[in-house]
């Protein structure tokens, strides 16, 4: 005949019978948890106490069989009821590392076929944390033209809400500037989404926490300033320059050509530039002085940019001469205005 077992749970003393769905403690770190088995009818059959791992199910560890402790820990016990009836597991000083699934097993004979069991999930009120692993990196690069996305994941309990935002209340590629949930969406990438953005992740239990994303596009060479590149002409100073100013990134290599041939700094030309790596713009700037040496030296410059994503030029007109001896069509020195042209 065989023996009919009922388990029942008492968790922070209200009791409540046992069913196949799973019951759940919610307390504070440093708190304590008593979690109690009632069992009936056990005629000395051994009543363990079981540990499965939340994030890996398959990770087990036994407590406790009976009276004995076989995980030893001073914040852990357990306490037996009068006539075996029921078994108490005890943790004090709550940890995060308690949180898990916790099962009461009444170990029946193998010939019966049977092993009545109880479960209960131990949760942990905790303020969220980003889960970096699962999560965007500081630094993200996309390439312009295709798909690219931001994730954030954080844990806590209650479950945190996750919101991304951009800086400066910027517009989000889903169109407003807020969005609620894990993963945001970057369909077809511009290099206008670039920037930083922010995932905030609160919860009822304290303050948020924030992860940031810095955001950059790879994308080609664009020379801005409306095509224009500047010379100016002082008085005090004879020597002319062009300037060329580059939007890229990554940064490009700018070269200054003449007559298609790449200039290099010597005894009549001097080129100097500088780069500024910032999240929403990436400008890279390059002049080039022509030395009084050089002075009278005609024909057209070009100033070309290229990167690992593409390449732009723009030319500047051609470079007058101010020799009696010149081809008459060319505009002469003393006619010309401070703004040169470029053409594509």
């Amino acid at each position: 005949m065989k023996i009919a077992y009922e388990v029942f749970f008492v968790i922070i003393y209200i009791h409540f019978a046992y069913s196949q769905n799973i019951q759940t403690a919610v307390k504070d770190v440093g708190g304590v948890v008593e979690m109690k088995c009632s069992v009936f009818n056990t005629s000395g059959v051994p009543v363990a106490w079981i540990k499965f791992d939340k994030e890996q199910p398959t990770k087990t560890s036994v407590l406790s069989i009976g009276k004995k402790l076989i995980v030893r820990n001073p914040r852990f016990s357990v306490e037996v009821g009068v006539g075996n009836s029921s078994y108490t597991y005890k943790i004090q000083n709550i940890r995060d590392t308690d949180i898990a699934s916790y099962r009461c097993v009444v170990m029946c004979d193998v010939d019966d076929g049977i092993n009545t069991s109880a479960d209960i999930e131990l949760e942990v009120n905790r303020s969220p944390s980003i889960l970096k692993f699962s999560s965007s990196p500081a630094t993200l690069i996309a390439r312009e033209g295709r798909p690219s996305k931001l994730e954030c994941y954080a844990d806590g309990y209650p479950e945190p809400k996750v919101t991304w935002s951009r800086q400066f209340n910027g517009i989000l590629t889903t169109g407003g500037k807020f969005y609620r949930g894990n993963v945001l969406l970057f369909p077809n990438v511009t290099k206008d989404d670039r920037g930083t953005y922010f995932c905030d992740a609160m919860n009822s239990d304290g303050k948020g926490v924030r992860h940031m994303v810095e955001f950059h596009v790879a994308f080609a060479p664009v020379i801005t300033v409306s095509n224009i590149m500047y010379t100016h002409r002082e008085l005090s100073k004879p020597n002319m320059d062009v300037q060329c100013l580059v939007e890229a990134y990554p940064a490009p290599k700018i070269d200054w050509l003449y007559n298609g041939v790449v200039l290099l700094n010597d005894k009549y030309n001097r080129i100097e530039g500088n780069t500024t790596d910032h999240t929403d713009h990436q400008f890279s700037f390059s002049s080039l002085s022509f030395l009084k040496n050089n002075y009278d030296q005609h024909g057209k410059y070009t100033c070309k940019a290229q990167n690992e994503i593409g390449t732009a030029e723009v030319t500047v007109i051609e470079r007058p001469c101010t020799k009696s001896n010149c081809d008459p069509r060319r505009v002469h020195h003393k006619n010309l205005p401070n703004f040169y042209g470029l053409t594509p």
